[in-house]
């Protein structure tokens, strides 16, 4: 009887290592990545993809959009990780969107960004003597100065001369509202009219345009850009960040942005090592610069950008993810089998 209890017992290990030996690898499941509408995040939703399909062998898909829409897709479990939230230009709907428990904060992974909606051209207060340039606002200092006649005859509306123009951020950014509000709570929105650019391609095309041409300019800009590294613009001044005035009517200066990382709560579970890289994603306004001037000056799609980053840039990138990952992701770039989306 003893013997073959044994026996028994021995059927039984064998039978349960050969159904252990054929179980099938956990399946890796789609993830789909936020593309947000604008330069620096384009980028690095790009790293994240070729990262995260070529390293640790997950299919990805990058889905375009807005900062609002984006946010409420992460919510939705429509997409699954956003890679710039930036706060607190996003806070109400942020807020909502941790309290629901459906997006969870990995954290920050930039702090050392600025935003104005009140941004000129040097030149024009200094002048600028190589291209002949005069001074046009030698006085121009603050906010508080532009509801003066000769500023807003300055900074005319072409399209309503009665009214002074500034260029607003891109239409569907959180910003667009925040600068409304800016508007009515300097008492400037009797004087001047907020121009929709259309695009961030727009945006940069005003201020571009009007730079090389040495003209008059207000408006929103931001950094880290390729732009705000080449052009020498002045921020005027603005009452200084206070966070009981700007939760009243955003009547002060932009706070420091915080970029932050998030993921749908189901990642954890399905990715739990993409995590694991979210957790240490860190990419400062020098990084993000340096990739955004690559991209101005080679004329260079994101994808492009993000191929440079990991072949020059390994220092920086190979601290998010374990050695076996950034090898598979450099042999990967090296075989040139990286490829945009949708030519995989």
């Amino acid at each position: 009887m003893k013997k073959i209890l044994i026996v028994l017992l021995l059927v039984v290990i064998v039978l349960g290592l050969s159904v252990a030996g054929c179980a099938q690898p956990k399946e890796r499941g789609l993830i789909k990545i936020s593309d947000l509408n604008w330069g620096s995040a384009h980028f690095q939703a790009e790293l994240a993809r070729i990262i995260v399909m070529h390293g640790y062998g997950y299919p990805v898909e990058l889905v375009p959009g807005a900062t609002i829409p984006l946010l409420q897709a992460l919510q939705a479990g429509e997409v699954d990780m956003t890679l710039e939230i930036w706060l607190p230009n996003q806070q109400e709907a942020w807020d909502k969107a941790i309290a629901s428990g459906n997006v969870l904060d990995l954290g920050i992974m930039n702090d050392d960004n600025w935003q104005s909606l009140f941004i000129v051209p040097t030149y024009m207060i200094e002048g600028d003597p190589e291209r002949g340039i005069e001074p046009m606002t030698p006085n121009l200092k603050s906010v508080s100065q532009l509801d003066q006649p000769e500023y807003k005859e300055i900074f005319k509306n072409p399209e309503n001369p009665s009214k002074g123009a500034i260029v607003q951020c891109v239409p569907g950014w959180e910003c667009e509202k925040i600068n409304i509000a800016k508007v009515a709570a300097y008492g400037l929105d009797d004087d001047y009219d907020l121009v929709n650019p259309g695009s961030q391609a727009g945006l940069e095309a005003s201020m571009l345009g009007a730079y090389e041409k040495g003209e008059p300019w207000l408006g929103y800009y931001w950094g880290p850009t390729w732009i705000s590294g080449i052009l020498d613009m002045t921020l005027l001044e603005e009452p200084p960040y206070d966070e009981a005035v700007w939760e009243e009517n955003h009547g002060c200066a932009y706070p420091s942005a915080n970029l932050h990382v998030a993921v749908n709560k189901s990642i954890p579970d399905r990715a739990p090592e993409v995590v694991e890289m979210l957790e240490k994603w860190w990419l400062d306004t020098p990084v993000l610069g340096e990739a955004l001037a690559y991209m101005h000056e080679q004329d260079a799609e994101p994808f492009d950008a993000a191929l440079w980053f990991i072949k020059e840039r390994e220092e920086v990138w190979t601290k998010f993810v374990p050695d076996d990952i950034a090898q598979n992701v450099k042999e990967a770039v090296d075989s040139g089998i990286v490829a945009p989306q949708g030519t995989e």
